[in-house]
């Protein structure tokens, strides 16, 4: 009876965890508060399961949860080295746990169908959010407290350089499903909401790093479809495409000429407020830290002293973060941080190429292509929003089966 009771447990949990990344795909874009709520209860579900020795088995067979555990060990143990006060060390270590939550979703291979509801819940929630994005930039309603967003910026739930990442990785995740549908009205709604969604973050939303993202899906679906040959056509495409959009759209043309303006003015002796030339500067004191201590780095949690005592004789602000991933790691870290950070990333690129799936290839390819650009813009495996977004659907689309990504409404 006893055995029949923990087998029943068991299986209750697995499910539970299964619908739990389904809730998870549909609040990530939506409510951080259920975020947390989720990951704690998915947690709970995961020691719930049991059958520890196949956990293992799993995870040490996956070269994508290998990967994610060495990085994060090594972040660990940079923790024992620098100069950030013990709170800070913390503070990003557990800002970096949230990738064991690959290894962990891996562990208890999420099948077939439970991927495709989490990538389906995603869909859902990113057409809510675009939707009423839509509305917004009509005026037709008062955008959530906080967020620094109207009708000539429609960012709904999240901040516009969030919003723009997320919706760019939507239009290819849209696009796909119109791929796979296997109804007429089906296509042609996945279709229509691929394509408002790359002018969402083309022509309305102010985020920069989505303009990247999406040029950068956009040469991977060229290059699945035509190979390298389908390269050129991307580079044309795109240059057709965002020149036009630099004509159409005051917000894009703004944004791009900010960017030269920025480029044109930056002088690293001197504090700077734009977005931009502050982003250079943070760039440019980085790779000084970085300089100064390439192999160790000054330890996790102690990039904002060591920024400190670099400008501190110019009296230049200091931040939390170099708004770059790769910097903020190599600068923590070291040259070993920044080399596992990047095998990770070489090894879901791999492994999204036995996919037997190509629907599901591609979307683990985009997934890993959203991230990497997202990282040079800004530490996206630390934000709350890009590092749950990653680490979700890595787990999921690199555990070892293959999703058949193909609409069944």
């Amino acid at each position: 009876m006893i055995r029949v009771s923990l087998e029943r447990v068991q299986f209750e949990a697995r499910r539970a965890a299964g619908w739990t990344t389904t809730a998870l795909g549909f609040t990530i874009p939506i409510w951080v508060v259920a975020d947390s709520i989720l990951v704690g209860l998915l947690i709970v579900c995961w020691a719930a399961c049991g059958e520890w020795r196949e956990k293992l088995r799993r995870v040490a067979t996956n070269p994508v949860a290998v990967g994610a555990m060495l990085l994060f060990a090594w972040l660990l143990l940079g923790a024992l080295w620098g100069e950030g006060n013990l709170e800070e060390r913390a503070m990003w270590v557990k800002k970096y746990a949230y990738l064991l939550f690959i290894p962990l979703l891996i562990s208890i291979s999420i099948d077939d169908q439970e991927q495709y509801r989490a990538l389906l819940a995603l869909a859902a929630a990113l057409v809510v959010t675009l939707l009423l994005s839509l509305v917004l930039s009509a005026g037709l309603f008062i955008p959530k407290e906080g967020l620094t967003c109207d009708s000539h910026n429609p960012c709904v739930f999240k901040k516009h350089t969030t919003h723009n990442l997320l919706m760019g990785f939507g239009a290819l995740l849209f696009g796909v499903l119109a791929w796979k549908s296997s109804q007429r009205w089906g296509r042609w709604g996945w279709g229509v909401a691929a394509c408002l969604a790359a002018s969402n973050v083309l022509l309305m939303v102010q985020g920069r790093t989505g303009y990247v993202v999406l040029a950068g899906l956009a040469m991977l679906v060229f290059h699945a479809c035509l190979g390298w040959r389908g390269m050129m056509a991307a580079v044309l495409s795109l240059s057709v495409m965002f020149s036009m959009a630099y004509h159409v759209s005051a917000s894009f043309h703004d944004r791009i000429d900010l960017v030269a303006t920025g480029v044109m003015r930056w002088n690293p002796q001197m504090a700077t407020y734009d977005g931009v030339t502050e982003r250079m500067e943070f760039f440019y004191h980085t790779v000084e830290i970085i300089q100064d201590h390439p192999l160790m780095g000054v330890g996790t949690g102690g990039f904002a002293k060591a920024y400190a005592v670099r400008v501190q004789d110019l009296g230049l602000p200091v931040p939390t973060h170099p708004h770059n991933q790769y910097l903020l790691v190599m600068a923590q870290v070291g040259v070993v941080g920044i080399s596992l950070l990047l095998w990770l990333f070489v090894q879901q690129w791999r492994s999204a190429a036995v996919a037997v799936d190509a629907a599901a290839g591609l979307l683990a390819r985009g997934l890993v292509v959203t991230i990497a650009i997202g990282c040079l813009f800004q530490p996206a495996l630390t934000d709350h929003t890009e590092k749950l977004f990653y680490c979700l659907f890595s787990g999921l689309l690199f555990c070892g089966t293959t999703p058949q990504v193909e609409a069944k409404i």
